[in-house]
């Protein structure tokens, strides 16, 4: 990350975009307190110095922000339920039923 393996040239650079000391702690308070518009501009200069998201935030990015993620969730314990396992546990039902009206749910 950018304040991890700091330059102290970026460091300036974004000092002087927050109005704070070049200092890491100050940064991240003046971060904390910032609109989300200054935020959001802080993230495309931290790209432009060559800096990229982590892959937490790209796996949100594609995963939860798209709304992928909950569909296949569903879709998956939909298919554990599968016949076998249902004749065997009947009580499985349920949990297809309620993954069934999830994946409706999430559609809608």
């Amino acid at each position: 990350s950018l304040l991890a393996h700091h330059d102290a040239g970026q460091l300036a650079v974004i000092a002087a975009k927050l109005n704070c000391a070049p200092d890491v702690h100050a940064i991240k308070e003046a971060l904390a307190l910032a609109l989300p518009s200054v935020q959001s501009q802080m993230e495309n200069l931290a790209v432009d110095m060559g800096y990229t998201p982590g892959v937490l935030a790209l796996f949100y990015k594609v995963a939860i922000g798209s709304g992928v993620a909950p569909l296949v969730i569903f879709m998956g314990v939909g298919a554990m339920t599968d016949f076998g396992p249902l004749l065997a546990n009947p009580r499985t039902l349920l949990l297809g039923a309620a993954a069934q009206f999830g994946i409706f749910a999430t559609v809608l």
